[in-house]
């Protein structure tokens, strides 16, 4: 069994566990694909899909899958698994802990996990990310970002996010250890579909022995997203 679908079984799991679970999901179709700054469709559309449940106990779990296109490999699937704890505090706003898996189902070599914890409120929330082996490397990196959001009416808000990649080991020299992404946008919801168009951007130096000029590098782009709940 391949590493992705254990995060659903994890997430059923979940669920089951609590009766008052609330699950949630959506299909997505994105004019280009964007992680943290790095392109995985090659500028072309692809489809997405994001499963979640989430427990009054403050467990949470969900899976998420993308159609992925990467240079000179076969089509195939980008997933991210991951479950975690969050706990509302006292004094307001709330804290979380969790981990991720993130597959690449044509370029295994490139699969890496996360353990993260954040922060969060009503119009902001951060969380830093670690990986022991980020990418297929032995580069240890620690993920920095910070969300936000803000409602202009009750169908329409913006959102912003900036995030910073940093290497906390010993760089290889065929890639970046520092990685600096931010994306900015606006989202109109009617009923349970949700348009989005955000730019996105990555300012990266690019290794010294990178194997081509289409390695990461620097780089923005518009991106247009439908959604629809379910």
């Amino acid at each position: 069994m391949r590493r992705w679908p254990l995060a659903l079984v994890l997430a059923c799991c979940v669920a089951g566990s609590d009766a008052r679970a609330q699950a949630s999901g959506s299909l997505s179709l994105v004019s280009d694909y964007y992680y943290r700054g790095v392109g995985y469709s090659k500028g072309d559309p692809v489809a997405q899909f994001n499963l979640s449940f989430d427990t009054r106990s403050g467990w949470y779990a969900g899976a998420f899958a993308s159609l992925l296109k990467m240079n000179n490999t076969p089509r195939g699937l980008y997933a991210i698994g991951y479950a975690g704890y969050a706990r509302r505090m006292a004094a307001g706003g709330s804290w979380e802990a969790g981990a991720s898996n993130h597959t690449f189902t044509t370029m295994s070599a490139l699969n890496y996990r996360e353990a993260y914890v954040g922060l969060g409120s009503d119009r902001l929330s951060g969380r830093v990310s670690y990986s022991p082996a980020y990418m297929g490397t032995a580069m240890r990196t620690v993920y920095s970002e910070v969300n936000g959001g803000l409602a202009l009416s009750d169908d329409v808000g913006l959102f912003a996010r900036v995030g910073y990649l940093r290497a906390v080991s010993a760089v290889p020299r065929y890639t970046s250890g520092t990685r600096l992404d931010g994306r900015i946008g606006i989202g109109l919801s009617v009923d349970a579909w949700k348009l989005q168009a955000a730019w996105d951007a990555l300012h990266a130096q690019q290794g010294a022995y990178a194997p081509s000029r289409e390695g990461i590098a620097s780089r923005s782009a518009l991106v247009l997203t439908v959604s629809r709940a379910f």
